[in-house]
């Protein structure tokens, strides 16, 4: 087995983190070596496997300093790849490459953001080092065409959770359906977006019985909390914290919303489908490549209150529609989005 570096700045407790943590228990702490910049709360997890782990101040992409750092602890682990998660780490591995480290280079695109001109020229040179640039979803390998990065340098791996072995299609919603929604209460993440609709729905069909679980925690608790309060909705909108008990959030949900302004590819979404639970997502980033309209889930246009009110009326009124999207979705999981197939292919690249 090749031995991997993993290159990441801030070590939260979020999708990159879990990424990063299902490689290394894929390849064995004993073929891995930990690089972070930032303690975050996410670290004891990567404790807790055992990996070889190193602290290197990453100040930016083009720190010398942190890219010697990088390249004598790659040398002296004997380090066959560096795999990195955010562009300033695959700058950094790409210096640690050109100073003397005998490796491969790897980058993670996980979250698409805004690049300007000069970045863009930046990564036509720098991403030429690369020995790949794997993208996350069909639209991230779009976006990083725009941004500089060669054709021929990109692939396209999905990433993968671990589902339940067998699938369970809901032959219905229970008597008052239960939607959740799983995610930081960020603007971003659409909260506030879903607590609009479902107060559309409530005031349209008010003798239509739901409830709403909110799970995670956030810089916007205090204003989602006042805006079901604004809304009236303290009775049917429930905030759950964060769980990690994922067999417990989904079996107890039939319907996962997933209202983000932007999304690159959403873990939750392979989640919810692997559990076979009903899947409404925003029309934005890698989504619709999760949730095909009316097959695998339903698709909305993000901020469209009406729309996202509506398409959860029709899930409660439409049984045959329920048991179809349960079924594929579960189906399509198992043909994309399984851990097994992500590991295997990003460890083809190792290799």
């Amino acid at each position: 087995m090749k031995k991997i570096l993993f290159l990441l700045n801030f070590v939260g407790k979020g999708g990159t983190e879990k990424y990063v943590l299902d490689l290394i228990h894929a390849v064995g702490p004993e073929n891995s070596v930990f690089i972070y910049s930032e303690e975050g709360p996410g670290l004891e997890d990567f404790k807790r496997t055992n990996v070889d782990i190193h602290q290197v101040k990453m100040t930016g992409p083009f720190d010398l300093n942190a890219a010697k750092q990088v390249k004598q602890i790659a040398l002296k682990e004997q380090v066959d790849v560096i795999h990195a998660q955010f562009l300033r780490e695959n700058y950094l591995a790409i210096l640690a490459k050109l100073m003397g480290a005998r490796c491969k280079v790897i980058w993670s695109y996980h979250v698409d953001v805004p690049m300007g001109k000069a970045i863009r020229t930046l990564n036509k040179v720098m991403t030429s080092f690369n020995h790949k640039v794997i993208t996350v979803s069909q639209f991230m390998f779009r976006q990083l065409q725009q941004k500089g990065v060669s054709s021929n340098k990109l692939k396209l791996i999905y990433n993968g959770v671990n589902g339940p072995v067998d699938s369970d299609p809901l032959t219905s919603l229970r008597a008052v359906p239960v939607i959740s929604v799983v995610g930081r209460l960020r603007e971003e993440k659409g909260q506030a977006f879903l607590i609009k609709s479902l107060a559309a729905l409530r005031k349209h069909n008010p003798e239509i019985k739901w409830e709403c679980h909110i799970y995670g925690e956030g810089p916007q608790q205090e204003e989602l909390t006042a805006l079901v309060q604004q809304l009236n909705l303290e009775n049917f909108v429930h905030f759950k914290g964060f769980s990690s008990d994922k067999d417990k959030l989904y079996l107890s949900s039939d319907i996962i919303v997933i209202p983000s302004s932007n999304e690159a590819l959403s873990y939750v979404a392979m989640e919810a489908l692997s559990y076979n639970r009903i899947v409404v997502a925003t029309n934005v980033g890698g989504l619709p490549e999760i949730v095909k309209h009316g097959e695998t889930g339903m698709l909305v246009k993000y901020g469209d209150t009406e729309e996202l009110a509506q398409t959860l009326l029709s899930l409660f009124t439409d049984q045959a529609l329920v048991q179809k999207l349960s079924i594929k979705g579960r189906e399509y999981f198992d043909e994309n989005f399984t851990l097994e197939k992500m590991v295997k292919e990003t460890i083809a690249l190792y290799k």
